[in-house]
């Protein structure tokens, strides 16, 4: 078995960024062998020093899909950089009359406001590889869309942010990973928009409800719906997986 999971608002909660609710199905987990791999938008600063504090030594998926970290082999890289969304985000932008504000323009008392991060690591978050989130000040976000479409990148919503990306996905990041790892028991965990894509790909999938969850359900109605939200539901779903067999 694998398990793939979003971080913010499904194995983090929302607002403390705390994964300790769900302490006892990790230490489970971990004790059955079974991977955590974790399938996020944020950067590899970030993750690496998450994983360091869960004792996780598992493979990750930084930046929406853009990068598959396997320890000790060459990374899986399947995104543009952050300087090509960027500026893929200021053309798209431009044409279609939408105000934009990207991580690349903000100051770290701005991001730490924005995400309710500490500075330090506010700071680990500003360390981007690849991708541009972002936030719509004024305009229609569809037409955004359709501009970043036409320049060859999509566009994806999270639980804080919008992110431009540059031909990867987190489903592709999982579909990859899975084909490297060649197991395919997996079961995925999400909360948002950006997960769904993933969630199709695994063998099961859980919901784990926000504010996003009726549209999670319209797009996922075979997948099981946590009894909680963040870890606290992450941590009920895992055992109720690990019961069902």
């Amino acid at each position: 078995m694998v398990v793939f999971t979003d971080l913010d608002g499904t194995l983090l909660d929302r607002a403390t960024y705390s994964y300790e609710p769900a302490a006892p199905s990790l230490k489970h987990l971990r004790a059955l062998g079974v991977p955590v791999v974790l399938v996020t938008s944020k950067t590899r600063a970030e993750v690496s020093a998450l994983r360091q504090r869960m004792a996780n030594t598992d493979p990750f998926i930084v930046e929406n899909g853009a990068a598959v970290v396997v320890p000790g082999e060459p990374d899986i890289v399947l995104g543009s950089t952050s300087a090509q969304a960027r500026l893929a985000l200021r053309q798209a932008a431009a044409s279609s009359n939408v105000r934009v504000r990207g991580f690349g323009e903000m100051d770290l008392a701005e991001v730490c406001q924005r995400t309710g991060l500490e500075a330090r690591v506010a700071a680990l978050a500003m360390l981007r590889e690849f991708g541009e989130p972002f936030v719509v000040l004024e305009g229609e976000v569809g037409r955004l869309e359709e501009a970043l479409a036409s320049l060859g990148f999509q566009m994806t919503r999270g639980g804080r942010f919008f992110h431009v990306l540059g031909g990867c996905s987190k489903a592709q990041a999982v579909q990859a990973l899975i084909a490297r790892l060649g197991d395919e028991d997996t079961v995925g965990l999400g909360d948002a928009p950006n997960d769904i894509g993933f969630l199709q790909v695994v063998r099961r999938a859980v919901i784990v409800p926000s504010p996003h969850l009726e549209a999670m359900r319209a797009a996922l109605p075979f997948a099981t719906v946590a009894n909680a939200e963040g870890p606290a539901g992450w941590n009920q779903a895992i055992f109720e997986v690990l019961k069902a067999g």
